[in-house]
C-alpha cells in the first residue's frame, strides 16, 4: 500500500469513514489527516501544513477528498512534488482495479478523460502564460496535441458505449418477451448486494469489504414461486456521485431503469445516522437516473449482528425516510451470512413486480398468469 495524506473539507468531515474506506479500497494507507475549510481551493496556509505533515509522515501521495479546482491541484503538486488525487480520481482508481468487462473499461476511460480535460485546459492556459510545470509534462504544442487526442478518443468511446447500451436494451427486451421478470439489486457500496445476489441465485460471485467489487451487472435467472425471474447485481451507490461518473456509467445504470422491481439492500449494522444518510443518497440516485418510480422492497441486511431493539430502531429509521419521500416499500429483515429472510425477500420482489401473488409473464405480452 502507498502512504497517503488525506485532506478532508469540513463539509465532508462527517463522511470521514467513507473517505478512509475508499482510500483503503484504492490501496492507500492514510498516514496523516488535514481538515480544510474549502472544498475547491487551497490557500498558502493549507499548503504549508500539507507540506509539513507530508514530510513528517512520509506520504507518497495526497488525497484531497473534495472537488479540487485544476489550478489548486497544480499548485499543490508543484509545492509538494507529490501526486494529488481528488475524490473523483480516487473513485476511478478503485473502478480501474475491478474493471473486468470491455464495457466497464470503456466507461472508466470515459470518466477519466472527462475529468482530465479541465486539467489539460489549465495546463494549456499556463503554457500560454509561460508557466511550464515541468513535472507535469512537455510544452504547449504537445499539450494541444494531447488535448485533441482526448476529445477524439472521448467521441469514439461515446459511440461504442451507445452501441453497447442498445445491445443491453435489446437483450432485456428479449428476456422480457420470454416471460422473465427483471429484479435489480441496488444499494449503497459495500451493503452486501453481491452476497444477497449469491444467496438468491446460488452463485458464488466474489464479495469483499472493499468498495465497488461489482462494476459490470451480474445476471442470473431463477424460479421464485411460480415466476421465472432474472436477478441483477448492480454497481454500488455513493454519496454525491460525480456527473462524469454518472454519464460514463449510464449504460450500466440504465439497466436498473429497465427493471420490473428493485431490491434495495441496506446495511443494518451501521450507525443509525450513517444508515439513514446512505439510504437517502441511494434513493436520490434512483430518482436521478429515472428509476424512482419502480416498485421496491428493502432488504435490511446483517440482522445477525443486531439485537431486537436495535433492529426495530433501524427499521423505524428506514420507514421514516420512506414516509418523508412518499415511498411505499416492504421492509424485510435478512442476513446474507446466515440466509435468514432471503426467500421472503426474493418472493416479495416478484410480488411487487407484478402487483399480485407470484405470477408468470406470458411470452411476447405484458400479461401475467397468477396463482394463489
Amino acid at each position: 500500500m502507498k502512504k497517503a495524506l488525506l485532506i478532508v473539507p469540513r463539509a465532508r468531515r462527517q463522511h470521514l469513514d467513507e473517505a478512509l474506506s475508499l482510500a483503503e479500497s484504492a490501496n492507500y494507507k492514510v498516514v496523516g489527516l488535514v481538515t480544510v475549510r474549502n472544498e475547491w481551493r487551497v490557500n498558502n496556509g493549507v499548503l504549508a501544513e500539507t507540506l509539513k505533515i507530508a514530510k513528517e509522515s512520509g506520504a507518497e501521495a495526497i488525497i484531497y477528498y473534495g472537488n479540487l479546482q485544476p489550478s489548486s491541484a497544480f499548485k499543490m503538486m508543484k509545492e509538494t512534488g507529490l501526486k494529488v488525487i481528488d475524490r473523483v480520481e480516487l473513485i476511478l482508481e478503485i473502478f480501474s482495479e475491478h474493471a473486468g468487462s470491455k464495457e466497464a473499461r470503456l466507461q472508466i476511460e470515459m470518466a477519466k478523460i472527462k475529468h482530465e480535460i479541465p486539467m489539460v485546459r489549465e495546463l494549456i492556459r499556463r503554457s500560454k502564460m509561460g508557466e511550464y510545470p515541468g513535472f507535469l509534462g512537455p510544452g504547449g504544442y504537445a499539450i494541444d496535441s494531447y488535448y485533441r487526442h482526448l476529445t477524439k478518443r472521448l467521441a469514439r468511446i461515446r459511440r461504442e458505449l451507445e452501441r453497447i447500451r442498445l445491445t443491453i436494451k435489446e437483450r432485456a427486451e428479449k428476456r422480457r418477451h420470454g416471460g422473465m421478470i427483471h429484479v435489480s439489486i441496488v444499494g449503497y457500496a459495500s451493503a452486501g448486494k453481491t452476497s444477497i445476489f449469491n444467496r438468491i441465485t446460488g452463485e458464488s460471485k466474489p464479495v469483499g469489504d472493499k468498495y465497488f467489487t461489482t462494476l459490470h451487472p451480474k445476471h442470473k435467472s431463477v424460479h421464485v414461486g411460480g415466476a421465472k425471474a432474472i436477478f441483477i447485481d448492480t454497481v454500488g451507490f455513493i454519496r454525491d456521485v460525480p456527473p462524469e461518473v454518472i454519464e460514463a456509467f449510464y449504460s450500466t445504470l440504465e439497466e436498473i431503469t429497465l427493471s420490473d422491481a428493485l431490491i434495495f439492500v441496506v446495511d443494518a449494522s451501521e450507525p443509525e445516522r450513517d444508515l439513514a444518510d446512505k439510504f437517502r443518497a441511494g434513493l436520490r440516485i434512483l430518482e436521478e437516473i429515472g428509476a424512482g418510480w419502480i416498485p421496491m422492497v428493502v432488504g435490511l441486511n446483517k440482522i445477525d449482528l443486531l439485537d431486537p431493539a436495535e433492529y426495530e430502531r433501524k427499521k423505524a429509521a428506514v420507514k421514516n425516510i420512506l414516509g418523508m419521500l412518499s415511498r411505499n416499500a416492504q421492509i424485510i429483515p435478512v442476513s446474507a451470512k446466515t440466509g435468514a429472510g432471503i426467500e421472503e425477500l426474493s418472493s416479495a420482489s416478484i410480488k411487487v413486480a407484478v402487483g399480485a401473488e407470484p405470477c408468470t409473464r406470458q411470452a411476447g405480452t405484458v400479461e401475467y398468469s397468477c396463482s394463489g
